[in-house]
């Protein structure tokens, strides 16, 4: 009996539900020797909404924190025959060395602002932008 009651003692009173933080999302790049393109132009849009089943396309969805900043899985390919370099440059700056028609991948904590991607091997260069936009994996299953 009185474990039972040094037991329920133990923990806080409340336990806050602070929502979840978002699952990354997928960056493509593509690297050739005239063009570089970037898939998805924006990240974290304001307003683009996940799909939901019919049942919940009225429910709120869950937003994480605004000014945290988007996690964001970059997928890099280089289609040049050189060695060379994924240059990022932004709110967020980074170089990402790159093999000889290779690919790799990397993972970025982008704040909102816009980027530019380009490469020594490319006569190109891209942008695209990170919104402000963070919904909550909450309600995404099988998230750990």
């Amino acid at each position: 009996m009185a474990a039972g009651a040094l037991l329920s003692a133990c923990g806080a009173e409340t336990h806050p539900n602070d929502p979840r933080p978002p699952v990354p999302q997928v960056l493509s790049v593509s690297i050739a020797d005239d063009e570089i393109l970037v898939s998805p132009r924006v990240v974290s849009l304001p307003g683009r909404r996940p799909m939901n089943i019919s049942q919940n396309e009225d429910t709120t969805i869950n937003q994480a924190d605004q000014d945290a900043p988007a996690v964001v899985q970059i997928a890099v390919s280089n289609l040049t025959s050189e060695n060379t370099e994924m240059v990022l440059e932004g709110p967020y700056e980074t170089k990402q060395p790159m093999t000889p028609n290779g690919s790799g991948g990397f993972r970025a904590a982008l704040p909102t602002g816009i980027y530019r991607v380009s490469s020594p091997a490319s006569s190109a260069s891209m942008r695209f932008a990170v919104g402000r936009s963070r919904v909550s994996s909450n309600s995404d299953l099988l998230t750990p």
